[in-house]
């Protein structure tokens, strides 16, 4: 979702040819998302939609939202996520990809960021905990959180409920 000219996808099927994908992001950014998909060799497995993930998503088995929800406020990301829980099956995968705000007054690149969401973008950076709460209330259960050992990035691996 939100997925640009489908690098992160193009990199995450490249080593498994029995995967496919979607990449979907607004109807305008659908050309460069299928350019990029025939250049990685990928066109017969991944499809370009074009749309609003606001207002709809497909059906899927593992949903990525790389770097996607800091850029919303709570009340918009609970929107993208109950479109997602609309469309997906209990038990589909959800991997977020964000920058984890730290808890303490240390220096953090995310905190940066956090200013610039919040000043620029109506959006804001999280802590494991908020974006924990903000999963689970829209019925996802976070499974782990792998934090990447420089950069500030992390993802998020979270499973849908049941009912």
């Amino acid at each position: 979702m939100g997925g640009a000219d489908g690098s992160v996808l193009a990199a995450l099927l490249a080593d498994d040819p029995g995967r496919r994908g979607i990449v979907m992001d607004l109807p305008e950014v659908v050309p460069a998302a299928t350019s990029r998909m025939s250049a990685a060799g990928l066109a017969d497995r991944v499809s370009a939609v074009g749309g609003d993930f606001f207002a709809g998503v497909p059906s899927a088995d593992v949903y990525l939202l790389s770097a996607v929800l800091h850029d919303w406020s709570d009340e918009d990301c609970a929107r993208l996520l109950a479109r997602i829980t609309g469309a997906a099956r209990p038990g589909a995968r959800l991997v977020v990809i964000e920058s984890l705000l730290p808890l303490g007054d240390e220096p953090h690149p995310s905190k940066l960021s956090d200013l610039i969401m919040l000043t620029m973008a109506g959006g804001r950076e999280r802590t494991e905990s908020e974006y924990t709460a903000l999963l689970g209330a829209a019925g996802f259960v976070v499974d782990r959180t792998v934090v990447a050992p420089a950069g500030g990035y992390c993802a998020i691996e979270a499973t849908l409920k049941a009912g």
